[in-house]
């Protein structure tokens, strides 16, 4: 099969973008041919053909720059372009998209919708329901106040780093998207994550069951152990992710403060890394190790004796929970979205309800006291999870799956 995959980043900034390359990979591994369209330097497979763009940077310090960087978040025509020739070229039975908003821009849909390539769409995140994809800000915590429709709220409550004008931007995208590229009609089928993903959506667009089937993510084939790695009693617990507020690291740190017996490293960069790195300077239990290339990252996972994802946003699939539960760690996560589909309390870690110092704090101490023969079983577990339910056979047939009811409902 040809398969055209769009994403916006080439290279690994998130798990959105983490699952557009194992996708890829896994795709040309099983014989198919696979073109991309990413913004991006440098390709990261030789075996696909590959369409890079540069990034969008929006705002600069030129304001022609910056007109036209706003200009094409909303709708990029050279996207359009570069799309429209490698159709016809490439002429791809399929085209799945990831994050392809704010950078690549829908300037896709139409392209793709004009040419008649029959789209899937893995829903990563909620972009059709709020302006800046995570239903949640720092002053207000989850929010639901966009899904309903009106994208005003975003601007009124400054969704978007605290910045009217960005907020703007953000509404005004999504304005333009539902009046002009619904990805309802334009895309044949939705992908969604988790259980919790598609339900959200259902419950805000109903008309959207139809279209929708839940594929989880998976983990490589080579990543998953098969046993847990014995640990040394005082191991630490590890944070592997992106170190921003919707991630809730603020509050693990906070909490390590408290606990100046357990340490904790940090794996990964974000916008607040800086801020925590010099507000918990004097605490020695907090190590800050940057953003890790995946054989270090899978070495500091398989020696932590929990990981910890304390997300205070919606978080769908992590693959930080995957990843983790891959080489037998288990997990110590927050119970809101996706999370408790996955982190089973006593079987595959521990859960805390998110936002919540006490019961962050709380929640550490008990995992402390579990045994070495306790994390033990919680790890294998895990590993059990992965193979039941997300390794990549189980992923590819429920994907081919997807791409043959997209294809049949764009050619019936």
């Amino acid at each position: 099969m040809r398969i055209l995959q769009i994403n916006n980043f080439e290279d690994i900034r998130g798990g959105s973008d983490r699952v557009y390359q194992l996708t890829t990979r896994m795709l040309l591994d099983r014989g198919h041919e696979v073109a991309t369209v990413a913004c991006g330097d440098t390709s990261f497979e030789e075996r696909k053909r590959s369409i890079l763009l540069p990034p969008n940077g929006y705002f600069s310090a030129n304001p022609v720059s910056t007109l036209k960087n706003i200009g094409q978040f909303i709708y990029r025509p050279a996207t359009a372009k570069q799309v429209r020739e490698l159709v016809q070229t490439f002429r791809p039975e399929i085209a799945h998209l990831h994050i392809f908003y704010g950078q690549l821009s829908s300037s896709i849909l139409k392209a793709l919708n004009d040419l008649k390539v029959p789209c899937i769409m893995t829903v990563h995140e909620y972009r059709m329901l709020c302006p800046i994809s995570t239903m949640y800000t720092q002053p207000q915590g989850v929010c639901e106040r966009c899904a309903g429709g009106s994208v005003r709220h975003a601007v009124t409550h400054r969704c978007n780093r605290n910045s009217v004008l960005a907020s703007g931007l953000s509404a005004l995208e999504a304005w333009v998207r539902d009046r002009e590229f619904s990805y309802l009609s334009h895309i044949d089928h939705f992908l969604m994550v988790s259980e919790f993903c598609r339900n959200k959506h259902i419950e805000h667009l109903p008309e959207i069951r139809g279209k929708s089937s839940v594929l989880y993510n998976f983990v490589a084939d080579r990543d998953i152990a098969s046993s847990p790695t014995n640990i040394a009693a005082d191991a630490p617990f590890l944070y592997a992710g992106r170190i921003s507020h919707e991630k809730g690291v603020h509050l693990l740190c906070e909490a390590f403060s408290k606990r100046p017996h357990l340490g904790l490293r940090i794996a990964g960069s974000g916008p607040l890394a800086d801020d925590l790195i010099r507000d918990y300077a004097n605490s020695p239990n907090i190590v800050f190790l940057g953003k890790l290339e995946s054989v270090q990252l899978k070495k500091e996972l398989a020696s932590a004796k929990f990981s910890i994802v304390p997300s205070e946003w919606y978080e769908n699939n992590p693959m930080a929970i995957l990843e983790s539960f891959g080489v037998g760690t288990p997990v110590l996560g927050s119970c809101i979205g996706g999370i408790p589909e996955l982190v089973i309390v006593g079987e595959t870690g521990l859960q805390f309800p998110p936002s919540n110092l006490d019961l962050l704090l709380a929640a550490l101490d008990a995992a402390a006291e579990i045994s070495p023969i306790e994390r033990d079983r919680m790890g294998k577990n895990a590993i059990s999870l992965i193979q039941a339910r997300h390794t990549e056979s189980a992923y590819y047939e429920k994907l081919m799956c997807g791409y043959q009811t997209a294809i049949s409902h764009r050619h019936p």
